[in-house]
């Protein structure tokens, strides 16, 4: 049951940051109506939830960091951080494949321990896997976006970000990522 419900939840999370995010109008403005909501409610969201269930949520999103909200009179406006902004890259399930790698290599000093292994686990969750001790790499064009995570976690001097067209491990990287590469197969065969 608890499973379920840390799902949902998930769930419910993650559509509430992608309307944040993909809201041009909530950026731009900063402005969210009570209307605007019960649109997306009957026309675009995926769950079923109640105004004030929405509001509760973004509070609970507010307290965890993934949005600003800021009431000034009868309007209130709500922004991703870069908190938030992150979750949605690591929770992206968008796994295009161009043909390139994208690779990491970092040394995060002892003394950021706590840094390097929160960053450790966010690329972890975009898709990167480890080639060796100190290098990972990745196919999916999302793990552009890495430079938020690195920014985000201060680490931008210790990490060296590469595109990589053409490698002499390439036949070791496509079996590290076999399952994912004959996924994206399936998928531009399809079309």
């Amino acid at each position: 049951m608890k499973k379920r419900r840390r799902a949902k939840y998930r769930e419910i999370t993650l559509s509430i940051l992608e309307f944040v995010a993909s809201s041009a109008e909530m950026i731009a403005l900063s402005f969210l109506d009570q209307k605007r909501i019960m649109r997306w409610y009957k026309y675009g969201h995926p769950l079923e939830l109640e105004s004030e269930r929405f509001f509760e949520y973004l509070r609970r999103l507010e307290k965890r960091g993934y949005v600003k909200i800021k009431i000034r009179d009868k309007s209130c406006s709500v922004r991703l951080t870069k908190k938030g902004e992150i979750k949605l890259i690591e929770n992206n399930k968008d796994n295009i494949i161009d043909g390139k790698w994208r690779m990491i290599s970092f040394d995060i000093p002892e003394k950021l321990k706590n840094r390097r292994n929160l960053f450790r686990s966010a690329i972890k969750r975009i898709g990167f896997r480890q080639v060796q001790k100190s290098l990972w790499a990745c196919p999916f064009i999302k793990a552009d976006k890495i430079e938020k995570i690195i920014n985000y976690y201060k680490v931008k001097k210790f990490v060296c970000y590469l595109i990589v067209e053409k490698t002499d491990i390439d036949y070791y990287l496509k079996e590290l990522f076999s399952d994912d590469l004959k996924k994206q197969q399936k998928i531009s065969r399809k079309k």
